[in-house]
């Protein structure tokens, strides 16, 4: 499922609404954690769900990154037609004011679910300061659609912010033939 030669795990957590792994880079030791989320479908077990991502957060105190179908729009302007704040809405206040996540931005359109009548942002990735300040060009991408009603979204890290990089030469090149010609031209 990962890389083993990239990350290596060094714990994981099951619950009810998430599965979360804590995982370790090997090329720069950054340790982080990860959840993969589905949501309830039903309001009355959403504070259930946010118990378990403020647990993953507690539990480990890394730099985090939760994604998945959450089944919830966080603002009117993720569902189509939707105008007003739903009471599921407000019930992700007291997280997004106690985790202050960082809701990366969708490139490819606006919604990652459909009936075929409306339209809504169910999935997405939501990203600590911490996690963020580690990668460099991070954002969600919307993929075809294939079998589904969702839309698969990906998380595109862009890469691990470095230092300056530095020029390497290899010697090896000094062997092959016409090599130093053409950098004498």
């Amino acid at each position: 499922m990962w890389n083993r030669r990239v990350v290596e795990l060094r714990d994981h957590l099951v619950g009810e609404f998430l599965v979360a792994c804590h995982f370790k880079n090997l090329e720069d030791g950054f340790e982080w954690a990860f959840a993969g989320v589905y949501g309830p479908t039903v309001d009355c077990s959403r504070s259930l769900l946010w118990d378990e991502m403020l647990g993953v957060c507690r539990w480990w105190n890394l730099p985090w990154c939760f994604g998945g179908d959450f089944n919830l729009t966080h603002f009117p302007s993720e569902k189509s037609g939707e105008s007003n704040f739903s009471h599921a809405m407000s019930s992700s206040s007291d997280l997004i004011f106690e985790l202050n996540p960082i809701d990366l931005p969708l490139v490819g359109g606006d919604y990652t679910w459909s009936n075929g009548r409306s339209f809504s942002r169910l999935d997405r990735f939501l990203v600590s300061t911490s996690w963020e300040a580690h990668f460099s060009g991070l954002n969600q991408k919307l993929l075809p659609r294939m079998c589904s009603d969702h839309y698969p979204i990906m998380l595109d890290c862009g890469g691990v912010k470095v230092g300056r990089r530095y020029f390497k030469f290899e010697n090896m090149r000094l062997k092959e033939e016409g090599f130093v010609d053409k950098v004498r031209s």
